[in-house]
């Protein structure tokens, strides 16, 4: 009977020593996902220029003579970015991003908040948060994430602080059909 006993505490502190010598690698869903990816597309950036560079596949969503708006797909690996980009006189005034799902929230606004420190502004309803930056390096930031089972980001609007612009984000909410 202690033999058996003895044969089985055997194999459990095994199984202990060879699952803690396994060394495995955590990659957080972001994946490669940093903010430097979208400084081509921040306002004041000229967008004649950002149409030479054949990694940016651009088309126009709606033009209004001088001002337009433009989406461009950004492909990597693991994800495909879609980026909304509006233009007064060839310079980009706002980017709007809508954002994997799959994407981690909080690594996210950690990151957000590491580039343009705490937030100005912050809204809280049911299980959706927006945060809001004021006048950092020139522009104001909305970042909208929201929560279900887990948590992850929405989208992302970088607008120049010129008021005469009419951010993205309520350009596409009125599109949507009032009941």
């Amino acid at each position: 009977m202690n033999f058996f006993y003895l044969k089985k505490l055997y194999l459990i502190v095994l199984f202990t020593l060879l699952s803690t010598g396994i060394l495995a690698e955590i990659k957080t869903p972001n994946y490669d996902f940093s903010l430097t990816l979208l400084e081509p597309f921040l306002p004041g950036k000229s967008v004649i220029e950002l149409n030479k560079d054949k990694a940016f596949r651009s088309e126009i969503f709606e033009d209004n003579g001088n001002q337009k708006i433009f989406k461009f797909k950004l492909q990597k690996e693991n994800y495909v970015l879609e980026l909304y980009t509006q233009v007064k006189k060839d310079l980009i005034t706002d980017l709007y991003v809508r954002l994997p799902q799959h994407f981690n929230h909080d690594q996210f606004l950690m990151e957000l908040q590491k580039k343009y420190k705490k937030q100005d502004k912050f809204v809280r309803k049911d299980f959706s948060a927006l945060y809001t930056w004021l006048n950092r390096e020139g522009f104001n930031i909305l970042y909208h994430g929201s929560c279900s089972i887990s948590c992850f980001p929405m989208f992302l609007e970088i607008v120049t602080t010129d008021k005469s612009i009419i951010p993205l984000y309520q350009k596409f909410n009125e599109a949507l059909p009032r009941l």
